[in-house]
Parts: structure tokens; C-alpha cells; sequence
């Protein structure tokens, strides 16, 4: 039985699928017009791939779909979500509850005037009259969120029953409302009214498409085995226990859990993991095996009081257009922020884009071999890309073809650099052991270059790259999480255990809805707790603690650094993970060979980047062998993507199929010590 891991990126859409013996990857263009359209255009070239006749015949053999997608972060991105009203304590209109007098959330995800205060106890006609007020102006889904609702959830239940009945969901008028304890019971008043905000703004377009996707493929393909959406804490769930806001930024926190998962196997500790795609860059940072988390966090600027890895993306990528900043001297070569995606694409697609972008500076300075793009796949045009750079670029800035590329080169790979630098500085970390993943449609034709601007000495080009989100998703396991308001039962040392019991039956009820057994579960337990009237503090806890009062008290203290045993400690919430493990590739190391790589080499070819001499040494990446090194420069043409290695670095294959980069000096001590991966199921 195979399993499928399909990752939607913002211009390609990339797919692994496993059956612990035979291998497929894929890449298609993504259609934002329609997602399925490319889930299918996915499963179409991975069935065809494994010899199957059609996508039906290959969906019997297929337990267990897994999807990321990248809906909810563009909707959030874009701001293009529906016209949404906001219902809050009196007093609040403005704040949301923050510390600013005004939240940055106004005139972005909602207008200041779509804002309505309540009363503390307001009665139905006040409900009503603050609701139709939203409705009369444009509104056409309000969220409520009442201050301290995180300890009673009562009467916002009550305001919504009442509007529900005003506007029954049966009838054309009906007006879907969305409370804050609905979606977030943490004590955080503005966390909980922001994810109940971010939620509406993207719910509609993530329930069009998992609701199409899984009727075309449950009645259109027959497909009978597990269908699961990748969620931002690294793991998947069915489409009954998704939240729209537990999509966002899953497909690149994916990457990162992939990263980690990579970085444990090679005994790495510390890893910057890069993800280079057609519209973004993306760089988190991975410490002891575990991605480097951050709280207060942000989604896409609006700030959360949750805690997620740390994961800094800006948006540059292939698709990226390349404008000019300044005049005469002090003009420079700007990258993006637009993009010009996978329709109409770089000029050098020939669909009618005719904006210069990264990848026609890539193609012009002879790094991407026009008729070997995604492996002879997709045509490409060198001379559309050539003249798309001579207008964009040489022309205004009075520079020779090969000089102008040089020039967009080197600024996408220093923009990057910077991020890294960046991270270095506000995470107060040393990046000088640090070995950078580089990943993603682009990330081989970025990471010696990144990283020699960053400072850093080796570079891991993944043989699985090219898809390395979906290989996120392939190791990721099915995660539930669950929350339990405790107030009001601080004095009853059991009251916690009791809540934790109650949890657990609820996840596993939740599985079994979802044809999956519930046995073989891990638990992470969390505990928000404050002592001293201060904010509370988010306590993991072993589970054996739970049960034991006693000991769970000396625990919290510890964590809250209370020594005095008769100051009063406050639980205010149980946070459960429920994890079901599920199958993931495992390391096999590969035979190993000499370090010619005589076999693989296609010949030369003329390259405006990583040579003095302009000449690099052109190689089938399928065809090299564990063992085989290369010295830079040389291009190294796969059939899902590109890997650069300049001058001064040298690569080798390691025991597992994986590039190991290195700069020249150092690449000797280091061929052959680096562990690797190949996969196979469990």
C-alpha cells in the first residue's frame, strides 16, 4: 500500500508518494484558481510515474493521503477574506484588547466602523441592534469575543444562540457567527479575538476546497483509504478536527519539522533549514535537533500570543520580479515583492509574462539548462529570458548581459544571507558550527552561495529537496490538540486529573470518527498556571505529575520559581497533544563507490555566476553515487531541480544519496564523516 504526501506551494505544487519500496516525486504548476485541479494534475504524473493505468486504479493502492496547502496563507497574505464584524466588551472597540491604543488588525482584516461594544450583561435587543447595525453596513460574518471569556464561556455562548435564532442557518439569511472560545480558550483576551478573527477571514475559501477535494475523491476516484490536512503544529488531522487557522504556514513549519527530523538522523545539532520556492524564502532555525520556537509570534504581521517554531520568510523566490531602485549611481537591483508565479510566470516561460524575474536571470547566466527545466518537462525560452534581463537590468544600469545576471545573483543570495544574520542577532545565537539545509524548488541553486555570504562552511542539499515539504509531511503524525478552562477548581487537587481523563476519552472518540485506532498514543501535556496575580505561564508536564497533586504543585511552583509553599498557585488551563505515530522513511545507508564521478558528467557549459573562468562542468544528479565528489564549479541538473556548486566548494554524495557541500578547504575532513538518508517505511 502506497502513502501520499502532496504539499501546494505558491507556484509549484509538489508530491512524494511511498510505498516503502519504490519511490515517486513530483512537481505541477499550482492552480490558485483551483486547488484540486493540481491535487489531481499531482496524482495523475505520481500514478503514471509507479506504472499504474489511471489515478482511480492507483487510489486502491493508496492508504493514506496527507495535504498541505497554502489557502488560508494566502487569503491572510492577500486580505482578501469576506467582510467580517466584530462584536467585544464595551470599551474595548479600539484596543481588541491589546496594549496599543489602536489594533493593527483594524483596516486590515476589519474596518474600524465594523466594531461593535457590548455592555456587560447586554440583553437581546442589544445583541440584535449591535448585529444588524454589522449586517446593514456590509457584514456578512461576525465573530464575538468578550473580555475574560476564557474563564466563562457562557455568555458568549448565549449572545450567538441568540443571533442564530434571529438568522437560522437553514435559511438564505443566515449569518455564520464565530465566538473566540470556539477557537482559542487560552487566557490571552487579544490571542483569542485575533485567531477567532483569522479564522472567519480564511475559513470559507480552506471549506470550498477540502470539502471538493475530498467528494472528487472519495465519489469522483473511489477512494476509500485516510484523506489527513497538514496543521501548523507539524503534524496532520482529519478535515472534521481542522480549524481554517491550523493551515496557515503549515506547508513551510512542515519543512522545518523535516529539517528536524533529518538533522536527529545525521546526529546534527544545530542546522539552519532554508526553503527556497518560486515565490518565497523561508529560514527557521533548528537547536539541539528541535526547531528554535518564539513566543509572541506573528501571522503575517498580526501578532499571537502562541508559541511556533521561529520561521522568518519574506517574499523572493523564482517567480520574483526584478525592478530597478535609484538612478545613476545610486540605482540597485530590487527582487519582488510581486511575483509572477506559475501563471503567467518568468518571461522565459513564454506565457506572456513579460516582468524579468529571478528565474530568467538564472536560465540567462546558464545555472538552469532551458531544455532540461524540471527534467525536459516544461519548455522554457533562454532568449525571452536573455532579453527580459537586458531591459530590466543591463539596459538601466549600462551593464554587459553577464554582469547584470551576476549582479541579480548576488542580491537574492545577500537578501537571503541577511535573513540569516538577522536571525543571528535577535535569537542571540552563533551560527559558526551551524550546517545550512537548502531546500525547496530553488534552494540547490542557493545554498553554497547563501551560505557563503552568511559565513557558514557546509551546506546539506537533500536528494528529496525539491519536495522537501511534502518529506515534512511524511514523517509528521496525527496530531489532535485540545484545551480545558480550569478555572474555579484550583482547590480540587483532582480537578486536573479529571480534565486530562475527560481529554483523553475525547481523542480518542475523535480517531475513531476518523477510521483511525486510537492505540499506541503519546501525549503532551501542557499547563497554563500564575502565582502572584501575574500573567499565567504556559508548564509542559509529565503525565505521571498529573496525577499526583501533590507533586504536580511542587512542579508548578519549580517552573514559576516559587519558593514559599503557602502562596496560592492558579491553573487556568489544561492543553492536551494527542499523537497517533504514524509510518515515516528511516535511514539506509547505500553502497558506497570511488570518488570519480567520470559517469555522470554531461559536459560544459558557459555559467555567469561561481566561475572565474565562466565555464562549469555540467552533471546528471540521478547518476551520481554515494562516494563521488565534485569540485566547483559545476551544475548539477536534476530532474525536479538545479544544485550549484561554486568555485571554492567541493561536494560529495553521501552514504545516503544526499549532497554534502563544503568550502574547498575544509571539504576533504569532511567527505565521508557525514551520515545520510535514503527511506524506507518503518
Amino acid at each position: 500500500m502506497f502513502t501520499v504526501d502532496i504539499d501546494v506551494g505558491g507556484t509549484l505544487t509538489d508530491g512524494l508518494f511511498s510505498d516503502g519500496n519504490k519511490m515517486a516525486c513530483v512537481k505541477v504548476d499550482t492552480t490558485p484558481h483551483d486547488l484540486t485541479v493540481c491535487l489531481f494534475d499531482c496524482l495523475t504524473q505520481g500514478a503514471g510515474q509507479l506504472g499504474f493505468a489511471d489515478v482511480t486504479a492507483f487510489l486502491e493502492r493508496v492508504e493514506l493521503i496527507r495535504w498541505s496547502t497554502t489557502i488560508t496563507s494566502n487569503v491572510l497574505a492577500e486580505l482578501r477574506g469576506p467582510r467580517i464584524g466584530l462584536l467585544v466588551s464595551r470599551g474595548h472597540e479600539a484596543d481588541l484588547y491589546g496594549k496599543e491604543r489602536k489594533s493593527s488588525v483594524l483596516g486590515r482584516l476589519l474596518n474600524e466602523t465594523d466594531v461593535r461594544g457590548l455592555s456587560e450583561s447586554p440583553d437581546e435587543n442589544e445583541i440584535m441592534n449591535a448585529a444588524r447595525a454589522l449586517l446593514e453596513s456590509g457584514v456578512r460574518r461576525i465573530c464575538l469575543s468578550l473580555e475574560d471569556a476564557h474563564r466563562d464561556s457562557k455568555q458568549e455562548r448565549a449572545i450567538k444562540r441568540v443571533i442564530e435564532q434571529q438568522y437560522p442557518d437553514h435559511f438564505l439569511g443566515s449569518v455564520p457567527v464565530l465566538a473566540g472560545s470556539d477557537i482559542a480558550e487560552g487566557a490571552d483576551d487579544r490571542t483569542r479575538t485575533y485567531c477567532a478573527l483569522i479564522n472567519a477571514y480564511t475559513h470559507g475559501a480552506l471549506a470550498a476546497a477540502l470539502f471538493k477535494a475530498e467528494d472528487e475523491l472519495r465519489a469522483g476516484s473511489q477512494y476509500a483509504g485516510t484523506f489527513l490536512v497538514s496543521h501548523i503544529n507539524g503534524g496532520v488531522a482529519g478535515i472534521a478536527k481542522t480549524k481554517a487557522i491550523d493551515t496557515i504556514e503549515s506547508g513551510p513549519i512542515l519543512g522545518i519539522h523535516g529539517s528536524a527530523h533529518l538533522a536527529k538522523t545525521y546526529g546534527l545539532s544545530d542546522v539552519i533549514a532554508m526553503d527556497i520556492g518560486g515565490t518565497t524564502a523561508k529560514v527557521s532555525v533548528i537547536r539541539g535537533g528541535e526547531p528554535l520556537r518564539r513566543k509572541p509570534t506573528d501571522f503575517f504581521g498580526i501578532p499571537m500570543n502562541v508559541s511556533l517554531p521561529d520561521l522568518r520568510s519574506i517574499a523572493l523566490g523564482g517567480g520574483s520580479v526584478i525592478k530597478i531602485a535609484g538612478e545613476g549611481s545610486a540605482a540597485s537591483v530590487q527582487l519582488g515583492p510581486e511575483s509572477m508565479g506559475s501563471f503567467p510566470g518568468p518571461a522565459c516561460y513564454g506565457l506572456g509574462g513579460d516582468s524579468a524575474t529571478l528565474t530568467d536571470a538564472f536560465v540567462t547566466a546558464g545555472l538552469v539548462n532551458p531544455d532540461y527545466f524540471l527534467g525536459g518537462t516544461k519548455q522554457i525560452d533562454r532568449e525571452l529570458a536573455r532579453q527580459a534581463i537586458e531591459s530590466a537590468v543591463a539596459r538601466p544600469l549600462g551593464l554587459k548581459i553577464e554582469d547584470a545576471c551576476k549582479r541579480v545573483i548576488d542580491r537574492a543570495f545577500g537578501v537571503v544571507a541577511g535573513i540569516i544574520e538577522t536571525a543571528r542577532a535577535e535569537l542571540h545565537v552563533v551560527f559558526s558550527t551551524s550546517t545550512l539545509f537548502a531546500y525547496g524548488g530553488n534552494g540547490g541553486l542557493f545554498g553554497c552561495g547563501v551560505a557563503e555570504k552568511a559565513g557558514l562552511q557546509s551546506v546539506l542539499l537533500p536528494a528529496l529537496g525539491p519536495v522537501f515539504s511534502a518529506f515534512g509531511s511524511s514523517v509528521s503524525d496525527i496530531s489532535h490538540l485540545y484545551e480545558r478552562p480550569l478555572f474555579g477548581t484550583n482547590d480540587d487537587e483532582t480537578a486536573v486529573a479529571r480534565a486530562l481523563g475527560q481529554l483523553k476519552a475525547e481523542g480518542e472518540q475523535d480517531l475513531l470518527g476518523e477510521g483511525i485506532r486510537p492505540d499506541h498514543l503519546k501525549y503532551e501535556i501542557e499547563l497554563e498556571a500564575s502565582a502572584h496575580g501575574n500573567a499565567p505561564v504556559t508548564i509542559p508536564c509529565p503525565e505521571h505529575l498529573v496525577t499526583s497533586p501533590g507533586e504536580l504543585k511542587a512542579h508548578l511552583a519549580a517552573a514559576l520559581g516559587v519558593t514559599d509553599r503557602t502562596i496560592p498557585l492558579r491553573i487556568d488551563l489544561l492543553r492536551l497533544r494527542v499523537k497517533k505515530e504514524m509510518p515515516k522513511p528511516r535511514a539506509v545507508e547505500l553502497k558506497g563507490g570511488s570518488a570519480d564521478c567520470a559517469h555522470a558528467l554531461l559536459g560544459t557549459r558557459a555559467v555567469f555566476w561561481g566561475s572565474t573562468t565562466r565555464d562549469a562542468r555540467v552533471y546528471r544528479w540521478e547518476a551520481l553515487l554515494p562516494g563521488n565528489a565534485i569540485d566547483g564549479c559545476a551544475v548539477l541538473e536534476g530532474a525536479n531541480t538545479t544544485y550549484l556548486v561554486p568555485e571554492g566548494w567541493q561536494m560529495a554524495i553521501d552514504r545516503f544519496g544526499n549532497g554534502v557541500a563544503s568550502r574547498q578547504s575544509q571539504a576533504r575532513e569532511h567527505i565521508g564523516e557525514t551520515k545520510g538518508l535514503s527511506h524506507e517505511r518503518n
